[in-house]
């Protein structure tokens, strides 16, 4: 990613998408516009008949790629693994839009979606999320922030190798630092993209959800990795940080997967065993409520 323009890694990630399979059919999906403080943000909807909660889904794609297509099938499957509906975000990119617009689009679709989902049939009292990446630091920070506010209510959280420290100190970054597909360029290139390029500290919070000050009172928490990634040793530490604040939090390390492996399901058997994992995680959460 870093030796590409943007356009040239939107490319890029349309093209991987279109070569992986189709999700399944879910009883109803349709495409929706909100408000936003940029606009309005498109959302994808996916509900399964009879869902009895919702997941909040943010895609990857280093703040600068990636759109509700790029995550179509990861949703397809999530909806009909759990049982639950989805809403598939498709939030403002760098470097057009930096940081703080993929987050404020990301809080504002939960906020919304909490507010005035039951008008499209959600069962918006019990809500989750998820985000893979880029997205699962977008997920985190909004869980800290409806911690911070009282509302609206998460139930859950997972997290599938979330980007969680702009300090970019890990050990993972060194040992992965090449050949894994996700080069430590490309994880540096991402963070100056979306905010270290733009004033932003890489000790903000909002940034870098492991340095908020307290991580107490979250949602429980999944958090998935991948051995040979970049960023594995911040999803790992943002779990242990969890558990040490009393958090309800699982880590699961899948071993020889590279970053991306998550929507790879049809090629690894890993992505599938991870995927359904998550599924039953969010499930659980809302149906034992």
């Amino acid at each position: 990613m870093a030796d590409l323009s943007p356009e040239e890694a939107r490319a890029g990630i349309a093209a991987r998408t279109r070569e992986r399979a189709r999700g399944p059919q879910i009883d109803k999906v349709f495409d929706f516009l909100i408000p936003g403080p940029g606009g309005r943000i498109p959302l994808r909807i996916y509900l399964p008949e009879n869902a009895s909660g919702v997941i909040m889904a943010f895609h990857g794609g280093g703040w600068l790629m990636g759109n509700v297509d790029s995550l179509d099938a990861v949703c397809r499957h999530l909806a009909n693994d759990s049982g639950l509906a989805v809403v598939n975000v498709d939030y403002r990119l760098a470097p057009e839009h930096p940081f703080p617009a993929a987050l404020e689009d990301a809080w504002a679709a939960t906020c919304w979606v909490a507010t005035h989902g039951h008008e499209l049939g959600l069962q918006t009292t019990r809500m989750t999320v998820f985000g893979e990446s880029a997205g699962g630091n977008l997920a985190a920070v909004v869980c800290l922030l409806a911690r911070d506010q009282g509302n609206p209510r998460i139930l859950a959280q997972a997290l599938v190798y979330p980007a969680t420290d702009a300090r970019l100190q890990a050990d993972s970054l060194s040992t992965c630092a090449e050949g894994f597909m996700q080069r430590k360029a490309d994880v540096e290139y991402a963070f100056r993209t979306y905010a270290l390029n733009h004033g932003v500290s890489p000790s903000a919070w909002k940034l870098s959800p492991l340095l908020a000050d307290s991580h107490a009172g979250l949602p429980p928490a999944l958090v998935i990795t991948a051995e040979c990634d970049a960023v594995r040793d911040d999803g790992e530490a943002y779990a242990a940080k969890l558990a040490e604040a009393g958090v309800s939090a699982t880590c699961v390390r899948y071993n020889g997967m590279l970053h991306t492996f998550y929507s790879m399901r049809g090629m690894l058997d890993s992505a599938a065993v991870a995927q359904r994992q998550v599924a039953s995680m969010l499930r659980a959460a809302v149906n034992n409520t």
